[in-house]
């Protein structure tokens, strides 16, 4: 890439998207160093001489169970110093043996890149959900019922914490709170 905050959006339509196998194996041949690394909640490629053959085959795989995928870039930041860029994105995946319309799922992967010869390259790909989000991806029609058990474990957690303060743990000490000019959490000089 030799500009990743604005390549980033053809890269990612390129390897999750796109209706070429050809397409999809060049991108990742093209964007990839041939040691990249991968996480992601159900797989991992370490950082290897042909890990980016593992990788591909991932991608591969990927389309194999949803033939069509729409992909979305809602959101790019790049840190050139450190070599990051942070993508979020949505996706509309859908497995292919499930009769089931694609519900969206919203991701963050987090690129590290290794510069060489004026180009930039993925050297380790890692890719964030939300438990909601993820389950949207693989099995939309539960996904309401995973919603529930995160907005029940709120609620429980709010209880407990009430319940411990009751006894005495971890309860803050009650005081009226400074405004944030008296906290000087803001000067005035900024």
């Amino acid at each position: 890439m030799e500009d990743p905050a604005r390549d980033i959006y053809t890269v990612v339509y390129q390897l999750t998207a796109t209706d070429s196998p050809d397409v999809q194996k060049a991108a990742v041949e093209k964007y990839m160093t041939p040691d990249v690394s991968f996480r992601h909640p159900l797989c991992e490629v370490k950082s290897s001489e042909r890990s980016r053959d593992e990788l591909l085959g991932i991608y591969v795989w990927y389309r194999v169970l949803s033939p069509k995928i729409d992909s979305q870039v809602d959101s790019v930041v790049y840190d050139k110093d450190k070599g990051l860029l942070y993508v979020e994105v949505v996706q509309w995946f859908k497995l292919v043996f499930l009769p089931v319309t694609p519900a969206p799922a919203r991701l963050i992967i987090r690129l590290s890149l290794r510069q060489q010869d004026g180009l930039f390259y993925i050297a380790e790909q890692e890719d964030f959900y939300h438990t909601d989000d993820f389950t949207a991806l693989l099995v939309p029609p539960i996904a309401p019922f995973v919603k529930s058990f995160l907005v029940g474990s709120t609620k429980a957690s709010n209880f407990f914490a009430r319940t411990a303060n009751f006894f005495g743990y971890w309860r803050p000490t009650v005081a009226e709170a400074p405004t944030p000019s008296e906290a000087e959490l803001y000067s005035k000089d900024d």
